[in-house]
């Protein structure tokens, strides 16, 4: 009877050392921040051509305090990065005034653009694609992640843009 209340014990003392450890690690994990708010971005269809041009574009932020964009990148669905070897796109991705017209454009009469890093948005602000097309098929796992930040913390939001699924080169 002493061997079995032993291990017993043992076992017991097991138990309670595997779930602590279970939840330290659980308590110490990277947990992800969240805000409550949403983007929005103003929605375009036109017979893309390959080559380049610009889009500018109405952005909105649906959310309590103003934003300060850190960066934007397209991703595919699984985070991957879209690339212009495999999924045809190349970007960049700058700032404009808040009062410039959405539309396309080529460079000479775009207009002042500004670096993305660090436009600030209350409500609504416009930004500005430079588009490098080349042999682009729609596809609806292409998202647009947007990092920014809100009241001195970062966050990060995923946002699915009916034009990025919908843009390609090749019209019926």
């Amino acid at each position: 009877m002493y061997i079995s209340k032993n291990i017993n014990i043992k076992k017991l003392l097991l138990s309670i050392s595997f779930l602590s450890a279970l939840f330290l690690v659980a308590g110490c994990s990277e947990q992800k921040k969240t805000i409550d708010g949403e983007f929005h971005l103003g929605n375009f269809g036109a017979d893309w051509k390959e080559g380049s041009f610009h889009l500018v574009v109405p952005i909105e932020w649906i959310g309590d305090s103003s934003i300060t964009i850190k960066s934007i990148e397209f991703i595919k669905r699984d985070g991957a990065p879209i690339t212009f070897e495999e999924d045809g796109i190349d970007y960049e991705v700058f700032g404009a005034d808040p009062m410039k017209s959405s539309g396309i454009y080529t460079e000479p009469n775009l207009g002042i653009v500004s670096n993305i890093n660090s436009l600030e948005i209350k409500d609504e602000g416009k930004i500005v694609f430079l588009f490098s097309l080349n042999d682009v098929e729609k596809d609806s796992e292409r998202r647009v992640k947007i990092k920014f930040d809100s009241n001195g913390e970062e966050f990060e939001k995923v946002v699915v843009w009916n034009t990025l699924e919908e843009l390609t080169t090749y019209h019926n």
